[in-house]
């Protein structure tokens, strides 16, 4: 095509063809990602990593280590899982603790016996549970295995709101939690519940 243009110092126009550019065709990147491929080479999905924030070691952490070890008699005690207490493990109707496989610090906490009884579909583990106060849950717990559609979790269950109505001075929503699992002297399996951070905004919300 023509293109016209003034040379301003030398004050005379001049004419110059500038030949078409060859149209582009797409890359087989761009065509894969624009779908021009009929799809059959679309980009997979990458999972999202889970972003875990540091362990919290305290005073309340140090207290629960001593009591286990002096006045249960424990052993292996192990940190399962810290995480935030969400409106969900609060809630009455739900009535359970969410553990997410893919947020544990180990899984290595479950005998064999115990990681096949959990697999069966109604599969659970009646556990006892010790309280951020040091005090034993009087009423047993269950522990069960929960597949979701895209992550499988553990859960507490089976009077656990009665545990945490109990402890809600300590267990408030929006406050960070530690699972901790031991075995007591009979050699069975039991779960320490701490709260190490508390929140700096309180989440009153009916627990219904």
């Amino acid at each position: 095509m023509l293109k016209y243009f003034r040379d301003k110092e030398l004050g005379i126009e001049t004419n110059t063809y500038e030949a078409p550019r060859p149209l582009k065709t797409l890359s087989t990147k761009t065509r894969k990602l624009s779908g021009e491929d009929g799809g059959k080479n679309k980009k997979r999905k990458v999972p999202k990593q889970v972003v875990r924030t540091p362990t919290v070691v305290n005073d309340v952490t140090e207290r629960l280590k001593e009591f286990v070890a002096n006045e249960l008699k424990g052993i292996e005690l192990t940190l399962v899982i810290q995480k935030i207490l969400y409106k969900s493990d609060t809630k009455k109707v739900l009535n359970r603790l969410n553990m997410p496989i893919m947020q544990l610090e180990t899984n290595k906490f479950l005998t064999n016996d115990e990681k096949r009884v959990l697999d069966k579909s109604e599969g659970e583990i009646e556990v006892r549970v010790l309280g951020p106060t040091l005090e034993m849950c009087e009423n047993p717990m269950k522990l069960r295995k929960w597949r979701m559609s895209s992550t499988e979790n553990y859960v507490l269950t089976t009077n656990w709101y009665r545990f945490r109505s109990k402890n809600k001075l300590f267990l408030k929503r929006k406050s960070m939690i530690q699972v901790w699992s031991f075995r007591g002297a009979d050699k069975r399996l039991c779960f320490a519940v701490a709260c190490v951070e508390e929140p700096e905004v309180e989440d009153y919300d009916s627990d219904s």
